[in-house]
């Protein structure tokens, strides 16, 4: 018997074809692939079965339009080898040969199988069932066509799922299918859409695109960018008193008045006014103490790494995915790419996980196994579910770690941590409010500390804030330093940054826990958003784009829409729906947004070309060339009706102007004489570096040589 498995990578199908002994590595062209005889394996050696493993590298295999149409809607499409239609995909090219040589191999003899052994999600799925089915020419539902599926990439787990092999997923291999081909008829329409109706005003090609997940990710973003920008801030103020328990004591502590944000000046000036200050000046009313039980935290899914990854590492969740993935192909963490937060294995297999890491987390394994012994540990899990595979936990089996970066380690350190953290116990917190009483003016004051650390012991990424208050008993009286009034002003909400908006696509439902990362890099590529103080921050473009969607085509942006197809797409892959319902019922939503798309292409693509416009004014705005010697405000390119021009950004109160040369203006660089930026001007077809700035110092010598040279 002869049997194929097909991985999804090759450092995976090496760690598979290693998991079973003796494998030779041979070679396919530039491809390698392994064989391996079970007969000579001493443990086998009545096996006379005969194992080909290969790999894909990802999508062998995506959707193409069938015929070249400019117009829209489209939907003739088909699948296509990915070399086919991305000229930077030729290297896939060596992998469908070689897939293609090994099932001929097979196909000589009665018996074969076909292993699918990507990643058990439904990208994982596709990526293997077309490989099969194109590369190989076989039924991916056939009896023949097995898949593998393991959560980890450890011998034991490889081989147990080698002895269990299952059928191929119909579910997850359906659903995989629909979802390429939405995205590819919401990508491909929505952007010749766009693309057709700046044309209408423009006369010459302009690149747009949008895609089904883009729209509402943009759309959310552009909402948060008008609450800020429609926001009006109020002055409030806030009376807090600074105390201690008598004259000589040096510890002092702060008590705020339990109007909290007091919005009258006038109040809050009374309010200042009536307190006392000095010996005995407040009196202490009450003294409430409550403990806390901190639950430990559940393991991580993909998001919660993510959002953690981003704000205790400053990892960017994309780069987060592609460590994790590092990690996961050596066999040292779990499959990264889950929504579950529950470890689900029976507690055996934890505990010696725990064990094993014991060498390089002493103390921490310790306490667990010190815990075991007295009751059964058990995790904290949460209330996320993925049928595929549990929360992403470490395998136990670092010998590999070693090879990886700081930034891979730190993310191992990490994932390490808050899993053994979930089976530690709460952490108390003691939280200590006392009531004051300043001339019938009363004021709350504060404290919590921590009585019994817990898991947090364990993970040492989160640190709680120690606020102790000195013992107070009711009735005591206090020495008051200062009694003080800060005049506060309310702040506009806070932009997303990558890790929030991530979690709030998962929130809504919006996209998959492997793609929202990508989603939100491809907003950043086609200059909808823009990084500011490590915010997302929505450009002139961008908002542009949904200001002009939402009046002409709201459903292009629609987030409800979108989260329905992804309601439609966990249907199929639980077998509740087909595949055929949800995609005739996409084109026909597409097909009513096209016409209703094609009615307005001229006033949309006006609209588009005014975004455009403003986002390139915006862009000259930011290119800062010196500073302004009359008021210090920044002077940057213009263009008026007689040329270019540098004006003051504080216009109109400073109508500083400098004349700058005619025709394009690169900024490169700065001058070595004043640090202005450096203009780059095209005069009589040369290039000619220019100073901007009429105070420079070189320009102040050249006119006094020019002087002297006169006399």
């Amino acid at each position: 018997m002869s049997i194929l498995i097909i991985a999804e990578k090759p450092s995976v199908a090496e760690r598979i074809a290693g998991s079973f002994g003796s494998a030779s590595k041979l070679r396919n062209g530039k491809v390698s692939y392994f064989e391996i005889n079970l007969k000579d394996n001493k443990d086998n050696k009545e096996n006379n079965e005969k194992i080909y493993v290969c790999s894909a590298v990802g999508h062998l295999y995506g959707v193409a339009q069938k015929n070249r149409d400019y117009s829209y809607p489209v939907f003739d499409v088909e699948w296509r080898a990915t070399y086919e239609t991305d000229k930077n995909a030729d290297y896939t090219k060596d992998y469908i040969k070689t897939i293609e040589n090994l099932s001929k191999i097979l196909k000589k003899e009665k018996n074969n199988i076909f292993i699918n052994s990507c990643d058990y999600d439904i990208e994982g799925e596709i990526i293997g069932f077309n490989a099969i089915k194109f590369a190989c020419n076989v039924d991916p539902f056939k009896e023949n066509v097995k898949r593998m599926k393991f959560s980890t990439l450890t011998k034991s787990a490889i081989l147990n799922a080698y002895k269990n092999l299952e059928p191929t997923n119909k579910g997850m291999a359906y659903a995989g299918m629909t979802r390429h081909i939405l995205d590819w008829f919401w990508g491909i329409n929505l952007s010749k859409a766009l693309s057709s109706s700046l044309y209408k005003i423009l006369r010459k090609f302009q690149a747009m695109s949008i895609g089904r997940v883009q729209g509402p990710t943009l759309k959310i973003l552009t909402d948060k960018e008008r609450e800020i920008k429609n926001f009006i801030s109020r002055k409030y103020w806030e009376i807090s008193m600074l105390c201690k328990k008598n004259e000589i004591s040096k510890e002092k502590f702060l008590a705020q008045h339990k109007e909290g944000k007091i919005f009258d000046i006038e109040t809050a000036t009374k309010i200042k006014e009536k307190c006392k200050s000095g010996k005995d000046a407040a009196i202490v009313e009450d003294v409430k103490k409550r403990k806390n039980k901190i639950s430990p935290p559940p393991a991580f899914d993909l998001t919660e790494l993510q959002t953690e990854a981003y704000a205790k590492l400053k990892t960017d969740p994309r780069r987060t995915l592609e460590l994790s993935q590092d990690l996961y192909t050596s066999g040292i963490i779990s499959y990264p790419r889950t929504a579950s937060n529950q470890l689900t294995d029976p507690i055996g297999y934890y505990l010696d996980i725990i064990m094993n890491l014991s060498g390089n987390y002493n103390e921490e394994c310790k306490i667990l196994l010190e815990k075991n012994k007295k009751q059964k540990i058990s995790p904290n899990n949460g209330k996320k579910v993925d049928p595929a595979h549990p929360a992403i936990h470490p395998t136990g089996e670092d010998k590999e770690l070693g090879k990886f970066s700081a930034e891979h380690k730190n993310l191992y350190d990490l994932i390490v941590r808050r899993f053994l953290a979930t089976f530690g116990d709460d952490a108390i917190r003691e939280i200590v409010t006392a009531t004051l009483n300043n001339n019938s003016e009363i004021f709350i004051a504060k404290g919590s500390t921590t009585l019994e650390e817990g898991w947090l012991k364990i993970y040492k990424y989160t640190k709680p804030e120690e606020e102790e208050l000195p013992e107070l008993k009711k009735g005591e009286k206090l020495f008051v330093e200062s009694v003080n009034m800060d005049e506060k002003e309310t702040q506009p909400p806070k932009r997303y940054n990558v890790s929030s908006i991530i979690a709030e696509l998962e929130r809504k439902n919006l996209g998959t826990k492997a793609t929202r990362a990508n989603i939100v890099d491809t907003l950043f590529k086609r200059n909808y958003v823009k990084t500011k103080d490590k915010a997302i921050e929505v450009t002139p473009f961008g908002i542009a784009v949904v200001d002009t969607l939402e009046k002409h085509c709201s459903d292009i942006i629609d987030e409800n829409l979108t989260r329905k197809f992804e309601e439609d797409m966990e249907n199929i892959q639980n077998l509740k729906t087909t595949s055929d319902n949800v995609i005739d019922e996409a084109k026909k939503t597409l097909t009513e947004i096209s016409n209703k798309f094609k009615k307005e292409e001229f006033a949309i693509g006006k609209a588009l070309l005014s975004g455009m416009k403003a986002e390139e004014y915006n862009k000259r705005n930011e290119e800062i060339l010196f500073k302004c010697p009359k008021c210090e405000g920044n002077m940057t390119v213009r263009k008026g009706p007689y040329g270019n021009f540098a004006g003051c950004s504080n216009y109109p109160k400073c109508n500083n102007t400098v004349k700058l040369p005619a025709g394009m203006l690169i900024i490169k660089g700065k001058c070595t004489h004043c640090e202005a930026a450096k203009i780059i001007a095209t005069i009589n077809k040369k290039k000619i570096a220019i100073c901007p700035n009429p105070l420079c110092p070189s320009k102040n010598r050249d006119n006094k040589t020019n002087n002297n040279n006169s006399k």
